[in-house]
């Protein structure tokens, strides 16, 4: 029976400038050093002017440019948080994140959408980012559920599969009709 839904911040309840500054790179260029490097900024074991510096030496852009980039503009996804609400009254609800600051309670979320959340695991806080099976039994532990009654929705398919690797429910997001009937589909399963 599942009792916890965790949401994924980027990608899922807001756009995502860094998929954007990633998808923006040359066809050719090897990101998986960049990747690397933005899960050390997002667990905080690396600053955001080094993480700036280290990218600038590979991707040869300026760092104020990626600091600009990648702080781009958001689009709340008030679909999904109009559907949260809904979802509230029956099941806890989660926000995971891999982020390295407080953005998300100090800009993003108003106060009154701070309250749909029970919990909010964001990396910085942790000191460990998705993929990491350790984070996604956290969040579960934090919302007083274990992994097989929790639904874990991201837009990373490969963090869909770990947290399916530690016992939990994933939902891949590439829309919101599609979460919607796919959440749909597991919530109303049992």
């Amino acid at each position: 029976m599942i009792k916890a839904i965790i949401f994924d911040c980027f990608g899922v309840l807001t756009t995502d400038s860094w998929k954007r500054f990633i998808e923006n790179l040359p066809k050719n260029m090897d990101v998986t050093t960049i990747h690397k490097l933005n899960h050390q900024l997002d667990s905080g074991s690396l600053s955001q002017e080094d993480f700036e510096t280290s990218v600038s030496k590979i991707t040869g852009i300026d760092p104020a440019d990626i600091r600009t980039a990648i702080s781009g503009e958001t689009a709340k996804n008030l679909a999904l948080l109009d559907y949260i609400r809904t979802l509230k009254p029956k099941f806890k609800i989660g926000l995971l994140s891999n982020i390295y600051n407080d953005w998300v309670r100090q800009t993003f979320l108003t106060t009154d959408e701070q309250k749909m959340f029970d919990d909010m695991v964001l990396s910085f806080e942790v000191g460990m980012t998705k993929p990491d099976p350790a984070i996604f039994r956290l969040a579960c532990k934090r919302l007083g559920t274990m992994p097989k009654e929790t639904v874990l929705v991201d837009d990373i398919s490969s963090y869909c599969e770990a947290a399916r690797g530690v016992g939990m429910s994933a939902v891949v997001y590439s829309d919101f009709d599609q979460l919607k009937t796919e959440l749909n589909q597991i919530i109303s399963s049992v």
